[in-house]
């Protein structure tokens, strides 16, 4: 079975061994599917003959690879292609110092890298021609303009070279971390000289700007390249030995490369230093060359070494073409005295010319795992950890701290966990870990008093953990981020070392984390000190000042899909170009590949119901002009029609912003387009919310029935339709708007125009039978522009009849701008606190492109013409309390169906199931008394709840009572889901959540 493929992955072709590429673009990897790739290519991306052109052409404007495809660049020709990963061998996977891994998908343990070691084949100089005259240097992979030709014989490759050995000839260079008086920074441009050694001997300094390399690409240059320029930009360049000649051909070798300004990126500045102004964003050839100067390098170890297995020793970042040198080339020689020919600094004018280019490398990975195991792996065995952003999990040596929180007495809007402690082990399986607490730690939080309780770290200070240890459950505690690190990331140091001065020019307050020990300290490696040495120090005596993940300045891409963005005549100018050459040789010629392009819409059917529709593509080359058409995702949209008084259709744009009806429309609604048969009116076209998972939950159709006769003789101002003599669904109420709305405070619109709209909105749902069942609406007779809304959760996902409350607010550029909304998050004892989807925020932020608040694609938008407050509140209960609630987060979409994508999502499942067990206990509670968020609803929820209604309550004991059974049994051969079947770790806290639920009874 091949193995699955990355991104940053070496491959091979399978047919041709020696052809390499890195993996760019794959369906898991979504960081990286941003759309319309090809705009960033200077040529057209090529695709496999077997994928058909539809799917291409979806491609290439989702940028989101096809299920069994990978976009990779061809390390001979820089060229980006589209193909099956069947046709690819993975060669090596680059992992570094701090990722997260796994062994396989199913794997429920993951594991941390803590070391690698890496062996490389290196690539020597060799002789290369130009216009007859011979040159030494080391030529681009990619193919080489007219004037050059390679050897006819290859150079001896070296293999077997551990990455140890081995440095980088120029620095500093974009991306590296320089240290500057007393800041750090990060090199954000660099602008070198090179130094080129002529075919007659001479050496001249030159900008690099005005060289090109041999493949007539304008690009940087490294020591062992090979430039052409013109002859004028010769005689005006800096002669370091011999002169200007005007018979001499204007190219050369690059010997040396020499800085002139650098653009830095200030970082962070030393603490408790004396104080001292950020330095200038652009540094000159004088103040690099400085002693005040220094790049940060990493590789540096102490001398002496390190006992402890579990420190980490950082190598270069090895990627295929990197150009290296020996650090010591002498004892390299005698190493590999078969392979490695050293061309004397004779021959290049005193210049040192020994640098060679990775051909390609292997990794071998020390990893720790949860268990608090190590291992060593070869990195292709291991793949990426894809659930690495799941709140609860956590790793040996973290500090996690209790979830019940204690005002500290004295400082207001300040508590504290009960106890804090440091990570031993975790059976991630469980969801189980093994904690030693320190009880003198000290961590305080600022708490914001309002819905969705945002805490935000004051004090962190753990001390040394010499507690007792306990198995506690990941959903008992927090691995807060704030306050670990990570192996790798660089922190100042918030004491002075013993020894250290204030002048006397050592960098000792600057350090990578290397170890994080199970007593709660760390080992710092002093990497920039005169002598590099490891110090132990305490959690709150460092600060973080670069994160190894990147997430101290995460990149971002816009999703949305600009008008702009619609054209596609860059897309394929020719099919034929596109796919390479025909046969199974070079670039094509592969067999056909089966790909799943099924593309699924959903429309309203029946009460609040939806039905899926699904249209295929066919692989099949003799595919319709329509299959085409759906497959790129520019088929036509079903139009609305738009209709003036007397009869006549009006251009959309001749409606949009308007009043949405004739001038002599009355409060009747006759004129209303009717809903379909005891449904909802709702375009078709409006997703209205980031992509969701494939399966869409339709409401729970258990709930009190519809077509009581009580509904018919309901005033139509005051009720829509009642469940079973139940509460309305639809309701106006008298009394004062309640304080606890979060737009209570708004202001409101005495506008005809708005006032109309807003009436409008109403009416539609008052109709009988619009709003579906498990949603109840109020609103205000003194504000209709408020609305509260009460969604019970559909069956068959974790949001099974929990209560969710929305406040609405139709705001005075209503329906110009789409309606507010902010949701109420309650967080409980037992089940905690935190999201419980990816579209509804703790602060009460709801992600709907209907909202305004999410870039959807075009058309998904609030459409002021037709959009309507019914279609949000459907969209709720049908787009986003869904069964998968994992695939809602934007572009996971595309994980849907893998099986990577299996256990992240059932983890999301179970922490979700149990938070919304959790919103009962609130709402219950606060229905008997504190009403927060509730008032309006108090009857609403009694009735849902109660025995004297639909007896939700007993429902949900039922189901927990359901859950424990079957996962505290073993689960009875089922694998954890999160719905039927939960870990160890939820049960715990599910028992007391239960316990909660029945004393409510």
């Amino acid at each position: 079975m091949d193995r699955p493929l990355h991104t940053d992955d070496i491959v091979s072709k399978k047919n041709s061994p020696t052809l390499l590429a890195v993996v760019e673009r794959t369906p898991s990897d979504i960081d990286t599917h941003e759309p319309r790739p090809q705009h960033y290519e200077p040529s057209n991306i090529k695709c496999h003959s077997s994928i058909s052109k539809p799917i291409f052409r979806r491609f290439l404007k989702d940028g989101v690879p096809p299920k069994n495809t990978v976009l990779v660049r061809w390390q001979h020709t820089g060229l980006c292609q589209l193909l099956p990963t069947s046709k690819l061998t993975l060669l090596d996977r680059s992992l570094l110092i701090g990722d997260v891994v796994r062994k396989n998908a199913q794997s429920a343990m993951s594991g941390v890298v803590i070391n690698t070691f890496t062996t490389c084949t290196l690539e020597p100089v060799g002789d290369i021609t130009y216009k007859n005259v011979t040159l030494k240097g080391l030529p681009p992979p990619s193919e080489l303009a007219p004037d050059w030709l390679r050897p006819s014989t290859p150079p001896l490759l070296i293999p077997g070279v551990p990455a140890s050995e081995l440095l980088e000839p120029d620095t500093p260079k974009e991306e590296d971390l320089i240290i500057y008086k007393s800041w750090l920074g990060r090199v954000d441009h660099v602008n070198p000289n090179i130094v080129l050694k002529l075919p007659d001997n001479c050496v001249v300094e030159i900008n690099e700007d005005l060289c090109e390399q041999p493949t007539g690409e304008y690009e940087a240059f490294a020591v062992g390249d090979l430039a052409t320029t013109k002859k004028g930009n010769l005689r005006n360049g800096k002669w370091i030995f011999g002169r200007y000649n005007p018979n001499t051909v204007p190219v050369g070798t690059v010997v040396e490369t020499r800085v002139q300004t650098l653009e830095i990126s200030w970082l962070q500045r030393r603490i408790g230093g004396a104080v001292s102004e950020e330095p200038p964003d652009v540094l000159e050839r004088d103040e690099i060359e400085s002693r005040f100067f220094r790049v940060y390098d990493r590789t540096r170890r102490p001398l002496q070494g390190v006992a402890n297995n579990t420190i980490s020793n950082s190598e270069l970042d090895i990627r295929l073409g990197l150009r290296v040198r020996f650090k010591d080339l002498a004892e390299a020689c005698a190493k590999y005295p078969d392979t490695l020919r050293r061309i004397p600094r004779s021959e290049m004018l005193g210049y040192d010319i020994n640098v060679f280019d990775i051909e390609r490398f292997s990794t071998e990975v020390v990893v720790q795992w949860q268990d608090r195991s190590l291992s060593t792996e070869h990195s292709i065995d291991l793949i990426p950890d894809s659930s690495i952003e799941d709140e609860h999990a956590t790793w040996p040596g973290e500090i996690a701290h209790s979830l019940d929180f204690t005002p500290v007495e004295g400082m207001e809007g300040v508590e504290r966990p009960s106890r804090v402690g440091v990570v031993q082990s975790v059976l991630a399986g469980e969801r189980m870990a093994k904690v030693r607490w320190a009880p003198s730690a000290v961590i305080h939080y600022a708490r914001v008093e309002e819905e969705g309780d945002v805490r935000s770290l004051l004090t962190g200070a753990v001390g040394i953990a010499d507690g007792e240890v306990e198995e506690v459950s990941l959903y008992e505690v927090e691995a807060f981020g704030a306050m670990n690190v990570r192996r790798g990331d660089l922190v100042l140091l918030a004491v002075r070392l013993e020894g250290g001065g204030e002048g006397d020019g050592d960098v000792d307050w600057v350090g990578e984390i290397v170890d994080t020990k199970m007593d709660g300290t760390l080992s710092v490696r002093l990497g920039a000190a005169r002598e590099v040495r490891d110090v132990v120090l305490r959690r709150e005596e460092v600060v973080v000042a670069v994160r190894s993940d990147g997430t101290d300045d995460a990149g971002h891409w816009d999703d949305g899909g600009s008008e702009e963005d619609e054209d596609e005549d860059e897309e394929v100018s020719d099919w034929s170009e596109a796919t390479g050459v025909d046969g199974d040789s070079g670039m094509g010629g592969f067999d056909a590949v089966d790909v799943d392009v099924a593309v699924r819409r959903r429309v309203a059917s029946g009460p609040g119901g939806f039905v899926e529709e699904s249209s295929g593509e066919s692989d099949d080359e003799s595919e319709s002009d329509e299959d085409d058409s759906m497959s790129d995702g520019s088929e036509e949209e079903p139009q609305a029609r738009y209709e003036d008084e007397n009869g006549e259709e009006l251009d959309e744009e001749d409606v949009e912003g308007g009043d949405w009806e004739s001038e002599d429309d009355d409060d009747d609604d006759d004129d209303m387009p009717d809903a379909p048969p005891g449904g909802v009116q709702v375009d078709v076209r409006v997703q209205a919310t980031p992509p969701t998972s494939a399966d869409v939950t339709p409401p729970d159709s258990t709930l009190a029935p519809k077509d009581d006769p009580a509904t018919q003789h309901q005033p139509a101002s005051e009720t829509a339709s009642t469940n079973g003599g139940g509460p309305p669904q639809y309701h106006v109420l008298e009394d004062a708007v309640p304080a606890t709305h979060h737009y209570a405070t708004s202001p409101s619109s005495s506008n005809p125009a708005h006032m109309k709209r807003v009436q409008k909105e109403h009416r539609i749902l008052q109709k009988p039978s619009a709003i579906p069942q498990g949603i109840y609406i109020r609103t205000w007779e003194s504000r209709l522009d408020l609305l509260r809304c009460l969604i019970i959760g559909p069956s068959d996902t974790p949001y099974e009849n929990a209560p969710f409350v929305v406040d609405f607010h139709l705001p005075p550029t209503f329906p110009n701008d789409p309606p507010s909304a902010f949701f109420h998050s309650w967080s409980t004892d037992g089940a905690g606190s935190g999201r419980v989807n990816p579209n509804l925020y703790e602060d009460g932020k709801i992600c709907l492109s209907l909202l305004g608040t999410w870039e959807g694609s075009r058309g998904e938008g609030w459409k002021a013409s037709r959009s309507t407050m019914l279609q949000v509140v459907v969209s709720l209960l049908g787009l986003v309390l869904v069964k998968e609630p994992y695939f809602n987060e934007a572009g996971y979409e595309a994980l849907a169906g893998l099986e990577e994508s299996r256990r992240p999502s059932a983890l999301y499942n179970e922490r979700v199931y149990l938070r919304a067990r959790g919103f009962v206990v609130v709402a219950l509670r606060r229905e008997g008394g504190e009403a927060r968020g509730l008032e309006g609803l108090r009857d609403v929820v009694g009735w849902c709840y109660g025995e004297g209604g639909l007896g939700l309550l007993e429902k949900v004991i039922e189901g927990v009572v359901g859950v424990l059974e079957r996962s505290e049994e073993g689960g009875g051969g089922e694998e954890v889901d999160g719905l039927r079947v939960v870990s160890k770790g939820v049960c715990i806290p599910l028992r007391r959540v239960l316990g909660s639920l029945m004393e409510l009874r």
